[in-house]
């Protein structure tokens, strides 16, 4: 059996709602809020009500939906005198099953959550008796005595003082996808039409070179379940907005007003560079897409969210970005033009930044969801005006591409004071491994990355059928319930 953190709904918020108002009935003072996220629901009650409250709890909700979640175990509620120690309680998750999916194999319970806090009467050193909460919480640990039976015994919602507080999320965030149905006969007569031109003026002799290979456009229907998986796990975007070259899936639900489709045509400066198989030329110009946030999360369509997440996760507060260093370093000075584009790209990146600064950094991200910023990628192209150009009139990767997203904001911000170097639970998964079935349920069971990317990179062609059924097999297990974004 597995538990999986999701989004609150209706049933999760009935759920709150009953059991605050059965601890107004029977008198068990409490005060709401402050919670490590907006997503999550708070209360907190006083230590010496706590065997009164378990009562309540083990009388009005012992069904099997509804579970106590302490130290990363999970109990049903019916059992909790006989499995948790209640004396050592700091505070507990009471967990609500939204969703479950079953096989003849596995069980997913996808839940929301309330954490309840308990807080105990302090002996101190000054005239003021102290109510100190036991564990920890990011917005309050004390309260005088009068303050804490005040608010308790009127219920007060502590999230009214947590909106002044500078650690209070208060900017939007959009999505920002890549995708195109490399399976369409249109779009792969266009592409093969605009190779043969590459192929002959492409000069650089590029021995590593990718950039015509059908694994860099092969569809899966990746792009559902990574909607799948925002609308599951990340509640906190905005708008979606996916770009593509005048594709719309044909499972897409359209009149979704989270979703906006916008063409190349709409965004490219140049039109001329129409139309484009490269990502680095289109990195160049999502910036312009039009109504975008100043804060955005870059996808490309093999990226997936497996484990909840919250603003924190990519954003700073005060609206600084984080990003994501590998363990992998760019060496510009052994990268000459027969080196993969996205290596030339880093170092035609790590150049320019140089020349501003006298240095640059040199991390390769993980291939995971880019934090992004509108601004910096403006201020990027006006600064430089010609780089930007000529990448954006690249068809296909080539020795003149940047990443601007993926590598240079980064780097760049990083010296500007804009962007600081973070963490982020990841799994990276190449399909061409032999051992991908194994990386497959390893993700599965263990649930422990925030994210993954699914790279398609010299899978060989006797294993692409077997890989292709045991990919999707994955997907579905892990992402079973259609979105909102489907039909």
């Amino acid at each position: 059996m597995y538990f999986q953190r999701v989004a609150t709904s209706k049933n999760g918020q009935l759920f709150y709602e009953k059991l605050t108002e059965i601890c107004k009935l029977i008198n068990i003072p409490f005060m709401t809020g402050a919670t490590d996220d907006v997503w999550m629901k708070g209360i907190h009650i006083d230590y010496e009500n706590l065997y009164e409250f378990i009562k309540v709890l083990q009388y009005w909700f012992s069904e099997n939906n509804y579970y106590l979640k302490v130290d990363n175990e999970y109990f049903l509620i019916k059992n909790i005198t006989s499995k948790v120690d209640i004396p050592k309680l700091k505070y507990f998750d009471l967990v609500h099953v939204e969703k479950e999916y079953s096989s003849e194999s596995y069980t997913n319970k996808y839940y929301s959550l309330i954490r309840v806090s308990f807080w105990s009467l302090q002996a101190n050193y000054s005239n003021f008796p102290l109510y100190t909460i036991k564990g920890n919480n990011k917005y309050i640990s004390k309260l005088t005595q009068d303050t804490f039976r005040e608010f308790v015994d009127n219920n007060k919602d502590l999230d009214e003082f947590l909106k002044v507080r500078s650690s209070n999320y208060s900017f939007p965030i959009d999505a920002v996808i890549t995708w195109v149905n490399g399976d369409d006969p249109e779009w792969k007569l266009e592409k093969e039409f605009y190779s043969s031109f590459h192929l002959v003026d492409n000069s650089n002799n590029n021995t590593e070179s990718r950039a015509n290979e059908d694994e860099r456009f092969r569809n899966r229907n990746e792009l559902k379940y990574l909607l799948r998986s925002i609308e599951m796990f990340a509640p906190f975007i905005r708008k979606i907005f996916i770009v593509t070259c005048g594709q719309t899936p044909e499972w897409l639900n359209t009149d979704n007003d989270r979703i906006v489709l916008v063409n190349h045509n709409e965004i490219y400066k140049d039109k001329e560079a129409l139309p484009v198989f490269n990502s680095s030329s289109i990195e160049t110009q999502l910036h312009h897409i039009e109504g975008l946030s100043e804060h955005f999360i870059y996808f490309n369509d093999d990226f997936m969210l497996t484990d909840f997440c919250v603003p924190n996760d990519f954003f700073f507060a005060n609206g600084i970005m984080k990003y994501f260093p590998s363990d992998t370093r760019v060496f510009e000075n052994d990268i000459d033009d027969s080196r993969e584009e996205y290596l030339i790209a880093d170092r035609n990146a790590i150049t320019l930044i140089k020349e501003d600064f006298g240095k640059s950094g040199n991390d390769v991200m993980l291939h995971c969801p880019y934090p992004s910023r509108k601004s910096i990628l403006s201020f990027l192209e006006d600064r430089y005006e010609s780089e930007f150009a000529k990448c954006a009139k690249e068809r296909f990767r080539s020795k003149n591409d940047l990443r601007p997203i993926a590598f240079m904001q980064y780097h760049y911000g990083f010296l500007k004071g804009l962007a600081i170097p973070s963490s982020l639970t990841h799994r990276y998964l190449a399909l061409y491994k032999d051992t991908i079935d194994r990386q497959f349920n390893g993700v599965f069971v263990t649930r422990k990355y925030k994210t993954i990317c699914i790279n398609d990179v010299a899978v060989p062609t006797e294993r692409l059928s077997a890989v292709n059924e045991l990919t999707i097999q994955f997907l579905e297990s892990y992402f079973p319930f259609e979105s909102s974004f489907e039909k």
